[in-house]
């Protein structure tokens, strides 16, 4: 089908991350209907595919659009060979046939798996902060720590999918034991959730999230300007590592956590800024906050189906 007779099709996209599940239909304009989010709280295996699949039949069900693929960012890892996902954060998915279960929707219709945040990383280089770079590397800080790789104006997807599963890269051996069965994941240090329990460790007990957390730093919480200090330092770490090896010069960064504002990102950039001038060509490495904010991943899931159709 031409791209002008596509005018009124779209794709169903959905972001699989660690805490939430949204769903919604892109269309041509990246713009997205329908959208509904899903907290995954304490749900089975099957409760929470069953939650997804009543959504997904509602969406569908009411949307005018022809719906022309689906694409699924998920946390990782993910094995695209196999359309299987076992995100860290979901204990009852352990090689989930996440595509699988959604062609069980469509007939002839593609389903395509990304990481969520190689999917943040296409989207931000399509159309957010990433524009004209031609090499990029994207994160989600969030509940999870994930990164997505753009070389030569070309997403990187990796033999098996998961290029830039940077989160569970260790930053110390002998470090803390993370739920990926790794000592010193990044993930252990600079996530939302472990800062959290990292501070309320050492006193602090003024909330149980990254929001409140980040809120008594604002208000000169010794504990927690110094927890979000060391957790920006063990990310900057990744960056630096992982720009240092591929010689990639722009950073951008999405994700909850990332929203924090000057609180979060002065530390961030001052511990980038110290680790990198090390690596003695590094002096220039640009950082930018996400622009797509929590649309990323379903943007970025949707341009798994256009870019192999070459539609929309």
């Amino acid at each position: 089908m031409s791209k002008s007779s596509n005018s009124g099709a779209g794709i169903l996209a959905v972001d699989i991350g660690a805490t939430k599940i949204a769903l919604g239909i892109v269309d041509s304009q990246y713009s997205i209907h329908s959208k509904e989010e899903l907290i995954i709280g304490n749900s089975s295996a099957v409760e929470l595919w069953e939650r997804i699949a009543n959504s997904t039949s509602e969406i569908l069900g009411n949307s005018q659009r022809e719906i022309i693929g689906i694409g699924i960012a998920s946390a990782g890892p993910i094995d695209i060979k196999n359309g299987t996902i076992s995100p860290v954060n979901i204990d009852g998915w352990r090689d989930f046939p996440v595509v699988k279960n959604f062609q069980s929707f469509t007939e002839n219709t593609p389903v395509v798996l990304h990481g969520d945040a190689m999917a943040l990383a296409h989207a931000e280089h399509k159309v957010g902060a990433g524009i004209g770079r031609k090499n990029m590397l994207g994160m989600v800080v969030s509940t999870g720590i994930g990164g997505g790789l753009i070389i030569n104006n070309s997403l990187v997807v990796g033999d098996t999918g998961n290029a830039g599963y940077i989160g569970h890269q260790t930053i110390n051996f002998d470090g803390e034991l993370c739920r990926c069965g790794r000592r010193g994941c990044v993930e252990m240090y600079a996530s939302g959730p472990n800062m959290v329990k990292a501070a309320q460790s050492n006193g602090w007990n003024s909330g149980t999230d990254f929001t409140e957390l980040a809120e008594s730093a604002r208000q000169g919480n010794a504990i927690a300007i110094d927890v979000i200090k060391k957790g920006t330092h063990a990310l900057a770490q990744s960056i630096v590592n992982t720009a240092g090896a591929l010689d990639i010069h722009t950073v951008v960064i999405g994700g909850g956590v990332s929203q924090a504002g000057d609180i979060y990102w002065n530390p961030l950039i001052a511990n980038i800024e110290q680790e990198a001038q090390h690596e003695g060509f590094l002096n220039d490495l640009e950082i930018l906050p996400a622009k797509l904010q929590r649309d990323a991943g379903l943007i970025g899931a949707s341009l798994a189906i256009s870019n192999s159709q070459g539609n929309l």
